[in-house]
């Protein structure tokens, strides 16, 4: 990467730096990508004079909400992150971020234990309110199991509506089944919402953090979310796929089909990656460190114990949400999705399941039909 030079913008020193694909835009209608050479990034989308640039000239920064000259604009975008939710998907990803430089600000968590350990591990803060972290945070991670996202989203639009966040902020949950828009006060609000999902499961915080760097995400979401979290990802070297929010469901179908039940043959689930909006010769680099975290878990704990996913934790409402998708957008692997559940069942009835939760599902897959 080639730097091409340094402007005093209000305190801040940025450096302009280039390659292929990043040159200046403005008024030679050519693009830049800006990074801020203190200990935060900044990412800005710019048209900016070449002449200007030369003459070391440029408004300040408190003035770009309001001044649009000509010759510059700039949207600057402050990355420091916080997580709500301390824990194994928030200490790996926060882990992960910090270790490719990013700033974490910090963990909120329900429980203080869980934040503390997770603030330790990432060199950050332990914050003791949705508010604190938000004010602290220009992005905020939601980690925590998806029964408690439209929670989080109560709470955190009740503190916008008494003025005690900004509406400024960024929010990116990281539930594979579900959409930006499940944060729908949020997004009402006027908050930038979006999901990002690492096509991983979890374990031991460092290992997991290792582990991402050599997995795929999935991106959806308003256009502020999207682009910081393609800024995040470009930082860290992450691989990713932009999905629509409609294709959520079918795109966790598709994880659930290869991750969770093992047994099932992989052109199903590339079909179902497919359908989802994922280009067909990114899906096999997408799944292959999936495909080898589970045989690694198989081998370690056995098929039972191995099992992770919606069936194992008797979540009913996402196993209806997967089963209407298909019915409606590919009702062809609906057959095979039903089969390899019940055998899932079975194997874990007695086990990790009760009968009373085993039979509920079992009464779930034989209620929907092809057409949903």
């Amino acid at each position: 990467m080639t730097q091409l030079g340094t402007v005093p913008i209000g305190s801040f020193s940025i450096a302009f730096q280039a390659n292929l694909g990043y040159n200046f835009l403005g008024c030679g209608r050519k693009s830049a990508l800006i990074l801020c050479d203190r200990d935060r990034y900044i990412r800005f989308n710019c048209e900016i004079c070449p002449f200007h640039l030369s003459k070391g000239l440029a408004v300040p920064l408190s003035s770009y909400a309001d001044e649009r000259d000509f010759c510059f604009y700039a949207e600057v975008m402050l990355l420091e992150i916080g997580f709500i939710g301390a824990g194994k998907v928030g200490k790996a990803l926060g882990l992960y971020f910090e270790r490719h430089g990013l700033k974490i600000a910090g963990y909120y968590s329900k429980t203080a234990k869980s934040a503390q350990e997770a603030a330790l591990l990432t060199a950050s803060t332990k914050f003791a309110s949705i508010r604190d972290i938000a004010d602290s945070s220009s992005i905020i991670f939601i980690a925590v199991p998806d029964q408690v996202l439209e929670i989080i989203d109560c709470e955190a639009v009740a503190l916008i509506n008494d003025h005690s966040i900004s509406k400024e902020k960024t929010w990116i949950h990281v539930s594979g089944a579900h959409p930006s828009d499940i944060l729908t006060g949020l997004k009402s609000a006027g908050c930038a919402v979006g999901s990002v999902h690492p096509l991983q499961s979890f374990g031991e915080p460092s290992n997991s953090a290792e582990q991402l760097e050599k997995v795929w995400f999935t991106i959806e979401g308003t256009e502020k979310a999207v682009q910081a979290a393609q800024t995040i990802l470009d930082q860290t070297g992450g691989k990713y796929s932009l999905i629509e929010a409609e294709n959520k469901p079918l795109y966790h179908t598709g994880a659930c089909v290869i991750s969770n039940f093992l047994v099932t043959l992989l052109e199903s689930g590339i079909q179902l990656f497919a359908a989802a909006g994922m280009q067909r010769e990114d899906i096999m680099p997408a799944i292959e460190p999936l495909i080898k975290t589970t045989l690694s878990n198989v081998r370690e704990k056995g098929t039972i114990e191995a099992l992770t996913g919606p069936i194992v934790r008797g979540d009913f409402n996402t196993i209806n949400d997967h089963l209407q998708a298909l019915a409606a957008q590919l009702p062809c692997e609906l057959d095979l999705y039903k089969s390899m559940a019940l055998k899932t069942v079975r194997m874990l009835e007695n086990k990790r399941l009760t009968p009373e939760q085993a039979a509920k599902i079992v009464q779930i897959l034989e209620e929907t039909s092809h057409a949903g």
